[in-house]
């Protein structure tokens, strides 16, 4: 019996932008607009690098966030600008409403009753004026979906996109059907990556997701 060979059909690279400001350490800043440290800023470029070595996307996509767009724009520039580079708003970090600015503390002790619900009750507990869990795996559920069938193009065969904690460990958590409990694997640090590919054999496709330091080999 012949065992059908597998194919990468497409793959996905999703890295975490940058090491933030020191000024944020302990703060809540979500979908906020903040700066990266100068090592972020350096190691970013470090890994534009790397990243620009190893694959070869036909598009690259950011949050539109800064922390994000800096990366996402010095691996572009490393294709001479050859390669578009897109802003999305569904890429960015969770919506945590008027926590956002707050230290985490003064965060937890505004509802420590209910502050699990983050996790334990991803349908319906929301951060005030922010987003649920489900919303915002939602969101970049259906960004992700829209790549698999884009309208008007052909599919791309690789892409990079720059996003941030939260949504990147919520894809994985769509693709792999599990619940926030269970995303702790994927929750990755600063310039990490997961690279998700779609392998096809025979008429089967399976998705698999590693995890790597961005732009490694």
């Amino acid at each position: 019996m012949t065992v059908p060979q597998e194919t990468i059909v497409q793959e996905v690279i999703m890295v975490r932008h940058g090491a933030v400001d020191p000024q944020w350490k302990g703060i809540c800043y979500g979908a906020m607009d903040v700066s990266l440290s100068e090592q972020g800023y350096s190691d970013s470029r470090q890994a534009a690098r790397q990243l620009s070595e190893r694959f070869h996307p036909s598009v690259i996509f950011h949050s539109g966030l800064s922390r994000t767009r800096f990366l996402a724009e010095e691996i572009a520039q490393a294709y001479g600008g050859a390669v578009p580079c897109i802003e999305d708003h569904r890429l960015r970090e969770r919506d945590y409403g008027d926590w956002q600015g707050q230290t985490w503390d003064a965060a937890y002790a505004s509802d420590p009753d209910n502050f699990d619900g983050l996790i334990e009750d991803p349908d319906h507990y929301r951060p005030p004026g922010g987003e649920t869990t489900s919303q915002m795996q939602a969101r970049v559920a259906q960004w992700f979906s829209e790549q698999l069938n884009p309208s008007g193009h052909d599919r791309p065969k690789t892409l990079i996109a720059v996003s941030h904690s939260g949504p990147i460990a919520a894809l994985a958590g769509h693709l792999h059907k599990t619940p926030p409990t269970q995303w702790q694997p994927y929750t990755i640090g600063t310039l990490e990556s997961i690279r998700v590919r779609q392998i096809a054999s025979g008429e089967q496709t399976r998705w698999q997701i590693d995890r790597q330091t961005a732009g490694m080999r």
